[in-house]
Order: structure tokens, then C-alpha cells, then sequence
């Protein structure tokens, strides 16, 4: 494939993408705003990726094409000061297509540990318009792995510190939950279903999840 060709087909994907922003833009946009006003957050059809996030690395962002992105919500989780959500609809342009999930962002200290990724299949895939990624993390060994995640994709900066997190709780909720991406960089928990957008009726179950993992993982934290 010539680089003009390949150049030909992502603005198509983005021009795809774009037109797919407008036409979700209503309903979607109006069940947000109603929910943000319930859980007393803000909401924004359109943002960018704060500094914060971007010097964390995350490999799902770090691969992406896009800075923006939309149906942002944020702002202190109710109840939780020690809680600031950011959840939003992230686009990715890969060779199999365009695809948005609905990324979850949020607090999550684990002192002594490295930056990790976690999911059960591999689905990201860097291309020849992807950022280089600042953190390279290393797949970890078969030795390294719980047995119960073997065939599980699991990097880390340093794989023995991500080995000492997965005690027998956090499998348990990782293996209750295969469908998600798991990433962990500078005291922030990122989790994202590919291929997903999170309709606006399960947002608050997911969200009761995340913390639950981010208990597990704090708990075995404290134990190493």
C-alpha cells in the first residue's frame, strides 16, 4: 500500500468519525448532561486530554491519533473526595478500522509500583502514524504470571512489582471481568471495553467496579 493511499484511507476513517460525532452528538450528548447533573459532575460534548493525563503515558492514548475527544464527564465522585473521575468516548484508527470506547479514569496511588497493562487478548496495535510510546513495558514471562491469568496479556515496567499486585482477589476480578483493558500509570487506573461505548444506564454500575478493583488493588499493595 503506497503512503498516499494510506494517507487517502484515514481521512476517510476520520471524516467517518467526525460525521459519526455529529450525529450522536443529540442523544447521547442529552443522556450525559442529565446523568453528570445526577452524580453532581460536569459535562462537555468536546475536550482534549488534560497535561496530567498526557504525561502519564497510557499506551491506549499514547498509540491514539487524536489529543480530543468527546462527551467528557468530570469532577469529584460523590462521597469520595479522594475520587476525581474522568470518563469519556476516546477514538482509535487501526488497520481493522475505526473503533470508540468509553475510558474510565480515575485516582489510584499503589506506591513502589510500575506502569502495567493488563487485558486478556491483545487488541492495540501501534501503526506508522502512532506517537512513539514513552514507556515501554515488557510483556511478562509464563513464570511471572499467576497461574490463573497464563494466557493473559499482562506488561509492566517491572514485571515482579505487577506480580506482587496479583494476589488471588484481583484475579478474581479480573477474571470476572475479561472483557476490559487495564492500565495503570502514575497513580491513575485506566479501564476501557474495546470496541465500546458505555451507555449512559451502566455508567454507575462500571464506575462501582472500578473502585472495587482499585480496594483489591490497594489492598494487595499494602500487603507486599
Amino acid at each position: 500500500m503506497t503512503p498516499l493511499l494510506s494517507l487517502i484511507i484515514i481521512a476517510a476513517i476520520i471524516g467517518l468519525l467526525l460525521l459519526l460525532m455529529l450525529v450522536d452528538r443529540g442523544s447521547r450528548g442529552s443522556e450525559l448532561s442529565a446523568l453528570a447533573d445526577q452524580l453532581k459532575l460536569a459535562y462537555r460534548p468536546y475536550a482534549s486530554l488534560s497535561q496530567r493525563i498526557r504525561d502519564a503515558h497510557f499506551q491506549l492514548l499514547d498509540i491514539g491519533q487524536f489529543r480530543h475527544f468527546r462527551h467528557l464527564l468530570e469532577g469529584q465522585l460523590e462521597n469520595d473526595d479522594s475520587r476525581y473521575l474522568n470518563l469519556f468516548d476516546y477514538s482509535l484508527i487501526g488497520a481493522g478500522g475505526a473503533s470508540t470506547q468509553t475510558v474510565i479514569l480515575l485516582p489510584c496511588p499503589l506506591p513502589e509500583a510500575s506502569a502495567f497493562s493488563i487485558c486478556r487478548k491483545r487488541w492495540l496495535q501501534e501503526d506508522v502514524f502512532s506517537e512513539s510510546q514513552h514507556k515501554k513495558l515488557v510483556s511478562l514471562t509464563a513464570q511471572q504470571k499467576p497461574l490463573l491469568l497464563r494466557q493473559w496479556q499482562l506488561h509492566s515496567q517491572n514485571g515482579e512489582r505487577l506480580w506482587a499486585l496479583l494476589k488471588p482477589e484481583v484475579c478474581d476480578w479480573l477474571l470476572a471481568h475479561p472483557h476490559l483493558h487495564i492500565e495503570w500509570a502514575d497513580g491513575i487506573l485506566l479501564l476501557c471495553r474495546p470496541h465500546h461505548v458505555l451507555p449512559p444506564a451502566q455508567i454507575e454500575d462500571a464506575l462501582q467496579h472500578a473502585l472495587q478493583l482499585i480496594k483489591r488493588l490497594q489492598d494487595s499493595a499494602r500487603m507486599v
